[in-house]
């Protein structure tokens, strides 16, 4: 009886687990960002601590689904990516909470696309608390999420990735407003690992942050991540109505014209300002 009534939407033993699940977890990372911001959490107790609610989370969701073992573990390991990610990505007033509504409002859509009433409810409550942050961090801002909110938003976003990937929506249609935070990421990371930087120590090496050293203002920096977070979004939709298919295909290839649109724009800006200052 209990499992028949998890097959059954949004009132099924499933859609009471999961929204409570999202609800506890982002508290819960909130809770380690805060402490985080308070200067009372050593680095090691905060990953144990990230691991550990992104393990009891992705078991809950193993638990009323079909997920095995190597889902839970890769679950996990994303859980502890995203939340992460996000933080690093933190660093301009207005990036990371336009991204935030990116992000959520299109979970939103693809909720209500494949009927998932609570998917499109919580993402559009977590895209409504971004609006409503957001004039306080534009400009010269008067707000910050610090630790306690991008931990909060990325444990969000990824309790709502897997949902969506667990309702059976292709992981390209997930990934699409957040494939620029991970490559960013994944980039940076990358090349400091082959500078031989100490990856751990603080930094402004991020591609976002090296586009507004080169010039840009913070809002300008923001609103064109944005601009290519809603172009991958839509470049998405074909997936989302007929699924990875050869028509679909295109569209995947865009997003590696936009990606390295993204990294290559710090570099061609530091050229210009280079040729402007050599011509005065």
């Amino acid at each position: 009886m209990i499992w028949n009534i998890t097959e059954h939407g949004v009132f099924g033993l499933g859609s009471i687990l999961l929204p409570a699940g999202f609800l506890v977890l982002t508290w819960c990372y909130s809770a380690i960002g805060m402490a985080d911001d308070l200067d009372s959490l050593r680095p090691a107790g905060r990953l144990v601590g990230q691991i550990v609610l992104a393990l009891l989370f992705s078991a809950t969701i193993a638990m009323i689904s079909s997920q095995g073992i190597a889902h839970l573990l890769a679950f996990a390991v994303l859980g502890v990516t995203t939340v992460n990610a996000v933080n690093f990505v933190d660093g301009l007033n207005g990036y990371a909470a336009e991204w935030t509504i990116i992000t959520a409002g299109w979970f939103a859509f693809v909720g209500s696309w494949i009927g998932e009433k609570d998917i499109e409810l919580l993402a559009l409550a977590l895209a409504g608390a971004a609006v409503g942050f957001l004039p306080f961090n534009l400009g010269r801002a008067k707000a910050f999420l610090g630790d306690t909110g991008s931990y909060g938003i990325g444990a969000a976003v990824f309790a709502l990735a897997v949902w969506l990937f667990v309702e059976g929506v292709p992981i390209v249609v997930i990934v699409a407003p957040i494939i620029f935070v991970f490559f960013d990421v994944g980039l940076t990371l990358v090349l400091r690992l082959f500078r031989g930087a100490n990856i751990l120590l603080p930094h402004r090496e991020h591609i976002y942050q090296r586009i507004q050293q080169a010039g840009w203002p913070h809002g300008s920096v923001s609103l064109f991540h944005s601009c290519l977070c809603i172009l991958a979004c839509i470049m998405a939709v074909p997936t989302l109505v007929s699924g990875n298919t050869a028509t679909t295909y295109p569209a995947h290839v865009f997003w590696v014209v936009l990606l390295a649109l993204y990294a290559l724009l710090p570099l061609w800006l530091r050229r210009r300002a280079r040729k402007g200052a050599a011509n005065t």
